[in-house]
C-alpha cells in the first residue's frame, strides 16, 4: 500500500450508525481515561473498517463551536497518523473495534498532548489483541 493510502481517514472509519453509537455507550463497552479524553471502546463483528471512531466534545465544556471543531480536528489528525499500528496488528482478526473519544477537559490541549493520549489509547487497545 502506498504511503498516502496508509494515512487517510476514510468515511467508513467514522461511526454514523445510531444503533452502533447506542451500543458503544451501553454497559458491554469498556472505558479508560487518557487525559484529556475518556475513551470508550467495543469489539464488534467484522465491518468494512477494522477501527471506527466517534469524537464528542461537549458544548457544556467548550461553548464556542470553533473550539469544539479545533479539538475534533486534533483528535482526527492524531488518529489518522497513529492508527496504522493498531490496524497492522488486527490484520487477521475476525472483529473490528469501535472507539469513542469524549473530551473531559475544559481547557484547550496542545496537539502534542492529544497525540500522546492517542498513542496511549491505541497501545492499550492493541494490548487486548
Amino acid at each position: 500500500m502506498t504511503e498516502t493510502k496508509l494515512h487517510t481517514l476514510h468515511v467508513t472509519e467514522r461511526i454514523k450508525s445510531k444503533k452502533l453509537i447506542d451500543r458503544l455507550f451501553e454497559k458491554e463497552s469498556t472505558s479508560i481515561v487518557a487525559f484529556p479524553f475518556r475513551v470508550v471502546y467495543l469489539k464488534v463483528e467484522k465491518s468494512s473498517a477494522p477501527v471506527s471512531i466517534l469524537i464528542s466534545v461537549p458544548k457544556k465544556r467548550f461553548h464556542h463551536a470553533v473550539d469544539r471543531n479545533r479539538i475534533k480536528r486534533q483528535v482526527r489528525e492524531a488518529f489518522r497518523l497513529q492508527k496504522q499500528t493498531l490496524i497492522n496488528q488486527m490484520a487477521d482478526a475476525d472483529f473490528s473495534f469501535v472507539i469513542g473519544f469524549i473530551c473531559i477537559s475544559s481547557q484547550h490541549s496542545t496537539t502534542a498532548t492529544v497525540e500522546k493520549s492517542m498513542k496511549k489509547t491505541l497501545s492499550h487497545i492493541s494490548s487486548l489483541l
